[in-house]
């Protein structure tokens, strides 16, 4: 299955369309992996919360979760740039679900409790890169830091 996954997202652009259901997973996780990684340090707490993500917005198994995050932490390493992942979250989530999305990793990033400058900075590059406006990534923070 995660060579399968590796095949679909070095796939040529004219098969994507046709492998977006097997690539939507990988691009969430390892945006999601890149934020948790933010701030230097990778809290148990962020481990939880990345799986909850995955299982929930973007109907990962449990039983395929390790594996996936396994693939996305490589994936993630050799990457240089956050378009390609974010393109496939543009492609395959209307506003609304975009801004739940971005819900739930600010509540990610608030699983360990901080906030760092780096997962701030990285926060409002993926709000601009999905697509959203300033407003709505501040009142998705909002939503998750309001008691």
């Amino acid at each position: 299955m995660l060579k399968r996954l590796l095949q679909v997202f070095a796939s040529p652009v004219e098969q994507q369309d046709s492998d977006r259901a097997e690539r939507i997973p990988l691009a969430a996780a390892v945006l999601l992996l890149e934020v948790a990684h933010a701030d230097g340090d990778f809290h148990a707490a962020e481990q939880v919360a990345i799986g909850h993500v995955l299982k929930n917005h973007f109907s990962v198994a449990g039983d395929f979760l390790s594996e996936l995050l396994e693939l996305a932490e490589e994936v993630r390493s050799n990457s240089v740039d956050l378009h390609q992942f974010t393109r496939e979250i543009n492609k395959a989530f209307n506003q609304q679900e975009k801004e739940q999305i971005i819900e739930a990793i600010w509540e990610l990033v608030y699983a360990d409790s901080h906030l760092d400058h780096y997962e701030e900075a990285l926060m409002r590059q993926l709000g601009t890169l999905i697509g959203l406006s300033h407003r709505q990534l501040i009142e998705a923070k909002l939503r998750v830091t309001r008691p």
